[in-house]
């Protein structure tokens, strides 16, 4: 059996510091490899992650196993190019070595990303997350949290947000708006919270980069289904804030006739962004993506559940209309267009393993 050993540096440290280009193939290479990373930083968990590597590669060796050992790079732009740097470089590392199973070595989730783009070309026999071990007490908790305050990609994810969400409290503290303070500051905190928890950043910045690459290779039927969905956007943000203040009411109110008169328009830019995504690639490929229908379908139920849920908290919470048969139905036509779209769901997933995809829908 033919092992492979492959070790993931998503953000390039070993390019960008070590000035070693990749990918790097063979027990050899990557031993230079690490030891020039090491020695341009030796606080860098990349170095451990390729010494693992080693590690594994002897084991392997000494349990009769035909093994190779690989680095992959990828960009220090986390995101699409770093990927598709990780993709192109392990194309062409099964190129020289036809492994039967790769053993993935990282230093954390960020680098299993590729996790399953490996695992549609080999199969994955065992996966190794280097875990830098410390020392316990005062001094070294100290030395790791400035090293967290040092690190680039730390503080623009975690401490500048914080940093802004204490600032606010603390304004509007020193304004004598204590209550609103706390308010505000668990809403942000909040905020913040489902926005790391969902990947709100990651998904807004991919959509940034689909829109400029497809304006770039003149896609123009993507750029337009994205730059009308970020229109539809901000018109539902504006129109909601109108409709909510229109009249003098309590802040949950405001909050409840706002969100009543965005949802709607957020609906509709997924839509619009859907809808380009998939005809640009019928037009790039002559083939409509079966996934699409899941999307819309998705869809469709979303805008009949949240109306009878939006329904449902202004009868109970703002004493409004609840027209209970008109709801009901269309809370069951809501559910079964859920259900229909699983159905879809699971039969393109059975006809599309192992099968090339051709667009983010598939």
């Amino acid at each position: 059996m033919k092992t492979l050993v492959l070790c993931v540096d998503r953000d390039d440290d070993l390019g960008e510091k070590a000035k070693v280009i990749s990918p790097v193939i063979g027990r050899k290479n990557n031993l230079r490899a690490v030891i020039a990373l090491g020695i341009e930083d030796p606080e860098d968990s990349d170095a451990n992650v390729i010494f693992m590597g080693l590690k594994l590669y002897k084991k392997y060796k000494e349990m009769g196993r035909e093994v190779e050992i690989a680095s992959i790079c990828g960009d220090k732009m986390v995101g699409i190019q770093s990927d598709a740097n990780l993709v192109r470089q392990f194309y062409a590392v099964i190129e020289q070595f036809t492994p039967d199973t790769v053993v993935l070595v990282s230093d954390g989730a960020e680098d299993e990303v590729i996790l399953p783009l490996i695992s549609q070309r080999v199969q994955i026999e065992h996966i190794a997350r280097v875990v830098v071990k410390q020392q316990q007490n005062l001094e070294s908790t100290y030395y790791i949290i400035m090293s967290a305050f040092k690190n680039p990609k730390i503080g623009k994810k975690i401490i500048v947000p914080l940093a802004l969400i204490l600032m606010s409290w603390g304004i509007l503290m020193a304004l004598g708006e204590a209550a609103i303070a706390m308010g505000l500051m668990v809403i942000l905190i909040a905020s913040f919270l489902m926005v790391k928890a969902l990947n709100v950043e990651d998904q807004i910045t991919r959509v940034f980069d689909e829109s400029r690459d497809a304006l770039r290779t003149r896609r123009y039927l993507l750029f337009a289904g994205v730059v009308l969905s970020f229109v539809l956007v901000i018109t539902g943000v504006i129109v909601g804030y109108m409709r909510a203040s229109v009249e003098d009411v309590e802040i949950a109110k405001f909050a409840y006739i706002f969100l009543n008169n965005v949802w709607i328009w957020i609906v509709l830019a997924a839509l619009s962004y859907t809808l380009g995504s998939a005809l640009d690639t019928f037009v790039r490929t002559n083939r409509f993506i079966r996934s699409t229908w899941v999307i819309l379908l998705s869809l469709a139920a979303i805008y009949f559940i949240a109306s009878t849920a939006f329904n449902f908290v202004g009868f109970v919470g703002f004493n409004e209309k609840f027209e209970v048969t008109e709801n009901l139905i269309y809370m069951f036509i809501g559910v079964f267009l859920l259900l229909v779209g699983g159905v879809v769901y699971t039969y393109n997933k059975g006809k599309n393993r192992g099968k090339k995809k051709t667009s983010w829908l598939r």
